[in-house]
C-alpha cells in the first residue's frame, strides 16, 4: 500500500491537487517536490486514529526529501479534501514545519478535522498535500489573479508584501491588465504599513513593513505583465480560474488555482440591524436569533483561524448575512459560508464594531453596507 504519491500520480479530485497538476502541465513553477496522501491513508488512520510505522516512515521520508531539496524552507501540510457536498471544503491552516514529529501531528489534525466535520461522506477523497512552504518576506510578496468582470481579456492582480493572505484584510497593490495587449490599464499602489509573514514554525503574524518600502510597488511593471501572460496561457487552456502566487529571489511560484465563477447578488435583498462581531469560536454560541448581520473580525483571517469560519458555517441554524473581510477575488475561504446558505457581503478593509447599526443593500449589482 502506498501512503503518499507524487503530484503527477495522484488521482485525488480536489481542486488543490487538480490545480497543481494544471499549473505544472503548462510549465508554471510550483513548489516541489510535492506529495499527496492517498484516501487509503485516511481510511487506515480513521480506524484507530493512529498511523502505522510504515506510514510514518513514508511520511518522514517525503519530509526529508522536501527538506533536502529546499534546505532553507520548512514543509507545508495542507488539506486535499474532495467532498461531493462542498465545492471548497475548508481545513485547519498550517505553515512552515521543520520537525518530523510536528508534520505527523499536522496531518493528524487535517484528518481529524475532516472526521469531525463529516467530510468523509460517500464518494469523498480525504487527503493531505506536502510541499516546501513558499514564504515571502519583505521585499518579496504574494497575491492573486482573477478574471476581471469588465473585459474578457483582462485580469485583476492584487499583491502585498509577505504571504498572499494579507490581501484579504490589509491595504495592498492592485492592477487591471489587458493580457492580450500586454497593457496595464489601471494601477493602485497602496501604502502598505503591515503585512503577514512567517515568524516561527507554524506561526504567521502581522508585522510592520519598513517605512522606506511602504509606498513602493511590491512587483515591477515587468513582473505584472509576466504574471498576466501566465494567466492568459492558463485560462486559454483551462478557462476562468483564480491563481495565487508568491515572489521569491529565484522567480514567481504559483501556489494554488481554483475555478472562478462570479456570484450574483440577490435581487431586492435589504436588511437593517446591529452588527454582531465574531472574533473566536467562543463568540459563536453567543449569536442569538436576533443577530441577523454577523461581522468576521479581520484578526480571524490574519491569524488564519479558519476553524472559526467552519464552526460558524455549520453552527448557525438559519440564514444570516455575513460581513467578510476582503473581496470575492481574495476571500475564497469564505465559500463554505455561502454553501451553507448564508449571504456573503465582502467589505474589503472596512472595520465595524458590535452594535454598529448598518443597512445591507444591493448597489450597482453588488452588495454593500451602509452605516446608519
Amino acid at each position: 500500500m502506498r501512503y503518499l504519491e507524487e503530484i503527477g500520480q495522484s488521482e485525488n479530485k480536489c481542486n488543490r491537487v487538480i490545480g497543481h497538476q494544471k499549473l505544472h502541465s503548462i510549465g508554471l513553477q510550483i513548489a516541489s517536490p510535492l506529495y499527496v496522501s492517498t484516501h487509503q491513508t485516511f481510511l487506515s488512520y480513521k480506524k484507530t486514529h493512529q498511523f502505522s510505522k510504515t506510514c510514518i516512515d513514508e511520511i518522514c521520508l517525503a519530509f526529508r526529501t522536501i527538506r533536502k531539496e529546499n534546505n532553507t524552507r520548512g514543509v507545508y501540510a495542507g488539506r486535499a479534501y474532495y467532498v461531493p457536498s462542498y465545492e471548497n471544503p475548508p481545513g485547519p491552516r498550517s505553515s512552515s514545519v521543520t520537525d518530523e514529529k510536528i508534520i505527523i501531528q499536522e496531518i493528524k489534525k487535517l484528518f481529524d478535522f475532516a472526521i469531525q466535520n463529516k467530510f468523509d461522506e460517500f464518494g469523498a477523497q480525504i487527503g493531505t498535500i506536502l510541499h516546501p512552504f513558499i514564504s515571502p518576506k519583505v521585499p518579496y510578496g504574494g497575491g492573486s489573479m482573477t478574471p476581471s468582470p469588465d473585459g474578457k481579456t483582462q485580469v485583476i492582480i492584487e499583491t502585498i508584501y509577505g504571504v498572499d493572505e494579507g490581501i484579504q484584510t490589509l491595504p495592498h497593490d492592485s492592477y487591471i491588465v489587458d493580457y492580450k495587449k500586454d497593457c496595464i490599464l489601471q494601477r493602485s499602489i497602496a501604502v502598505k504599513e503591515a503585512c503577514l509573514e512567517t515568524t516561527s514554525q507554524l506561526t504567521i503574524s502581522k508585522v510592520s513593513v519598513p517605512l522606506h518600502v511602504q509606498k513602493v510597488a511590491v512587483l515591477s511593471n515587468q513582473d505584472i505583465v509576466q504574471l498576466a501572460r501566465a494567466f492568459k496561457n492558463f485560462v486559454t487552456i483551462f478557462g476562468p480560474h483564480r491563481l495565487e502566487f508568491a515572489s521569491q529571489p529565484e522567480g514567481i511560484y504559483f501556489l494554488e488555482c481554483v475555478p472562478f465563477r462570479p456570484v450574483m447578488s440577490p435581487k431586492g435583498m435589504e436588511a437593517k440591524g446591529q452588527v454582531k462581531t465574531i472574533c473566536s469560536v467562543e463568540d459563536i454560541p453567543t449569536v442569538t436569533p436576533f443577530d441577523k448581520i454577523i461581522y468576521i473580525d479581520p484578526k480571524v483571517i490574519q491569524r488564519r483561524n479558519m476553524d472559526v469560519i467552519t464552526t460558524l458555517a455549520f453552527s448557525l441554524p438559519s440564514k444570516r448575512i455575513i460581513l467578510y473581510p476582503g473581496s470575492a477575488s481574495t476571500a475564497h475561504a469564505a465559500t463554505i459560508l455561502r454553501e451553507k446558505g448564508h449571504i456573503l457581503v465582502f467589505i474589503k478593509q472596512e472595520l465595524f464594531r458590535s452594535e454598529d447599526h448598518v443597512e445591507v443593500i444591493v448597489k450597482h449589482g453588488e452588495m454593500a453596507v451602509k452605516r446608519l
